[in-house]
């Protein structure tokens, strides 16, 4: 990658604080893939892994990102646009101090300073006797409802509200459980929309300054099995005559399509989204045959998820190759057990035949078996509420031989 310019390297120091990860010099691939779903989450625009790779210099690429691609990551930082955090104030670069200067030369720099600075003291002591007293939050005869314009995928969703009993400051709505995804409406105003371009269960919230004071549903269902792989801007959406017979992806389907897999492999979804799914997640058995067929070098290490969507969370179980283990994440609930720090090697699997995936909870526990050999199990004491979704994942193609969820 050719030399970064200024601009670029702040953004990328704002997301690694964002994030609170760590210096990125310490990510592995599972976390530009993580960074990945959580930009797309909040901007509904789609950076692959690969992508985030190359900006980050892990991977060698011998040009600058383009204008789009900038946009979104200026966007995950809550700007407009590039030319919006090109333009914001930036903090100022201090040059490290001379060590010849002596003593006396800094006492002569700095001695007008500190009057300046007794004056600001009394002044920042004094002011608060001067403003008004704090005003707890108040609030009566709230609205919030939601309503989606169609039926299909893209989806696009009003939400009004009525907020004008209420001296609130600020005024948010969120649209799904994730803060991420929390936008500043105006408090004069009554409606907001948004495009959900995945299907799924989503909590959306209204909220006054930081306090949740109205919560709606949005449950986006698909109409049968739903093939979809990501890409920016928007996800395309596979005709279900593609997987009529079985649901399968191939690299021929691909090159028809127009995908570019070259650079970097696909993303491809399948989804199955209805309340119809009769299975409590507290006590349940899901079991599935799944295969990732991709074999490209750009994606060795053929990670597969499949998650299984509730009410109230997810669980997501990961699958790869067993050299890549260690970049594997697992997600019950609200918890996340990273294969970093815990040995998820059992999710480590051979690709040339189907795998078979088994998940049972009960009695507040968790059992997971890949292949009939159990390779995980622990407390499930705060259950995902009823399972109302399913989703495969494949980095590359693949297909899903077989699926049930009791």
């Amino acid at each position: 990658m050719p030399q970064e310019n200024q601009p670029l390297a702040r953004c990328k120091k704002q997301i690694e604080s964002k994030l609170g990860w760590g210096n990125a010099d310490t990510w592995q691939s599972q976390d530009f893939e993580n960074l990945s779903h959580r930009i797309f989450e909040e901007t509904n625009r789609m950076l692959s892994g690969s992508t985030l790779k190359r900006i980050w210099g892990k991977v060698r690429y011998e040009s600058n990102p383009n204008r789009a691609t900038l946009d979104v990551l200026a966007q995950f930082l809550g700007y407009t646009g590039w030319l919006e955090f090109v333009n914001s104030e930036s903090a100022p670069i201090v040059a490290p101090a001379d060590p010849k200067q002596n003593k006396r030369s800094l006492a002569r720099l700095f001695l007008p300073w500190l009057g300046f600075l007794g004056l600001l003291l009394l002044v920042v002591v004094a002011i608060p006797r001067f403003l008004p007293p704090h005003q707890d939050l108040y609030f009566q005869n709230v609205a919030f409802n939601v309503r989606m314009v169609t039926s299909g995928l893209p989806n696009t969703v009003v939400f009004t509200y009525d907020v004008s009993q209420s001296n609130a400051d600020s005024v948010f709505i969120q649209l799904s459980w994730d803060n991420r995804s929390r936008f500043k409406v105006d408090k004069a105003l009554n409606e907001y929309t948004s495009t959900y371009y995945l299907p799924g269960y989503y909590h959306a919230k209204l909220i006054l300054n930081d306090s949740t004071v109205k919560e709606q549903d949005v449950f986006i269902p698909t109409d049968g099995w739903t093939g979809i792989i990501m890409q920016n801007p928007t996800p395309i959406y596979l005709n279900k005559q593609l997987f009529a017979d079985r649901l399968a992806l191939t690299k021929t389907n691909l090159s028809e399509l127009g995908v570019n897999f070259e650079r970097e492999p696909p993303i491809l979804d399948f989804y199955l989204v209805s309340d119809t799914i009769s299975a409590e997640s507290g006590n349940m058995h899901f079991e599935a045959e799944v295969q990732n067929t991709y074999e490209e070098r750009n994606g060795i290490c053929r990670k597969t998820t499949v998650l299984l969507m509730g009410s109230k969370g997810v669980i997501s179980i990961p699958l790869s190759k067993k050299g890549c283990v260690g970049e594997l994440g697992l997600m019950l609930g609200s918890r996340y057990i990273n294969g970093k720090t815990r040995d998820l090697s059992g999710f480590g699997v051979d690709f040339s035949n189907p795998v078979r995936l088994s998940c049972t909870t009960g009695m507040g526990r968790i059992n997971i078996a890949v292949d009939d050999h159990a390779v995980f199990s622990d407390d499930f004491a705060e259950d995902i509420g009823q399972i109302v979704g399913l989703q495969i994942r494949f980095i590359g193609t693949g297909f899903i031989q077989s699926i049930r969820v009791e």
